[in-house]
């Protein structure tokens, strides 16, 4: 990979139902060392909606040759099942805006005995249900990644992940000769490169703290990553998270290993950028203890439900639900 990138972009991506997702925030490091800014959404606030980020990239792989990161899942733990963006696409495509909750809603599917829903039996559910490169990033301490298969709780990534599939395949079809998204597709023809980030791991991995909300844990992990520090303070922990991402791509695309597939699950599964590629770091699989912390971190509420639904479906009837949203 010989062509330099001319920018890094770190998107904390988010999977709710709203037209505007609040929590979805782009930020962009240029080369250097100058700090990463953020760029502001199109909607009320500055806020951004999948659809909308979707275009903005659309139009940067035009002008540039960016390294872009994602904050979700780019693929499926094995599970016997024939699981991949197509099948998620044929699934949730009447929703707009890349919504992919009716993956968590609708019964009778194959997968639909996998997910840890309000509105599905946990039938098959399991916690510990990770690809290998979140087995991987659990040896890293204070790294919990969630399972993909997961709806419910602060910390749920399975929404987020599931939107966000519907993204790339939208992407690799409309920017097939711009975008290369990584481990799947080659590298080196000069396209934008697309990885999976996951933000909390880039401040553990220096032994930092991962609040990133918090002004001056960003700063030090940013300049842990060589990047030059923010006078603003964060307005939450998805800007942070945001900021954070954009610097450390630009730091940790300089090391040409980084975007070696060395293990086996890569091509499959997905890989998340910036932790070692390597099935020799699989050996340690979580324990049963661990499985268990990482149930226990799930939180109350259900982050992909609407405020009505939350006060009648658990108390009434999941058959009354309406998809979609």
């Amino acid at each position: 990979m010989s062509e330099p990138f001319d920018c890094f972009v770190g998107i904390d991506w988010s999977g709710d139902k709203k037209e505007w997702q609040k929590g979805l925030k782009i930020a962009r490091a240029r080369p250097g060392s100058s700090a990463p800014k953020l760029i502001s959404g199109r909607g009320p606030k500055g806020n951004w909606s999948r659809s909308e980020a979707v275009r903005w990239i659309e139009d940067l792989v035009g002008k540039e040759r960016a390294l872009i990161g994602f904050d979700f899942a780019f693929g499926f733990p094995p599970s016997g099942l024939a699981l991949d963006w197509e099948y998620v696409e044929e699934l949730c495509c009447a929703d707009l805006n890349f919504y992919g909750g009716r993956f968590f809603r609708t019964p009778n599917c194959p997968h639909s005995c996998l997910v840890n829903s309000p509105w599905l039996a946990r039938d098959k559910y399991n916690a510990g249900s990770l690809r290998a490169t979140e087995y991987v990033a659990t040896q890293t301490k204070g790294a919990r990644p969630q399972s993909v298969f997961n709806a419910v709780g602060a910390a749920q990534v399975g929404p987020s992940s599931i939107s966000g599939m519907r993204a790339l395949l939208h992407l690799r079809r409309r920017c097939v000769d711009k975008i290369s998204i990584w481990p799947f597709d080659g590298l080196g023809d000069g396209r934008s490169v697309v990885v999976e980030i996951f933000p909390r791991y880039f401040p553990l991995s220096r032994n930092l703290s991962p609040k990133l909300s918090d002004h001056a844990a960003l700063n030090a992990a940013l300049q842990a990553f060589g990047s030059v520090t923010v006078g603003t303070a964060p307005a939450s922990e998805d800007e942070g998270d945001a900021l954070l991402s954009a610097a450390a791509l630009r730091s940790l695309s300089a090391n040409l290993a980084m975007f070696e597939r060395a293990s086996a699950y890569a091509s499959t599964e997905g890989w998340i950028f910036g932790i070692p590629c390597n099935d020799s770091l699989l050996a340690d699989e979580p324990t049963a203890d661990k499985i268990a912390e990482i149930e226990q971190r799930l939180a109350d509420h259900d982050p992909i439900a609407t405020d009505e639904e939350l006060n009648s479906s658990v108390l009434g009837s999941i058959n009354n639900l309406v998809l979609g949203g």
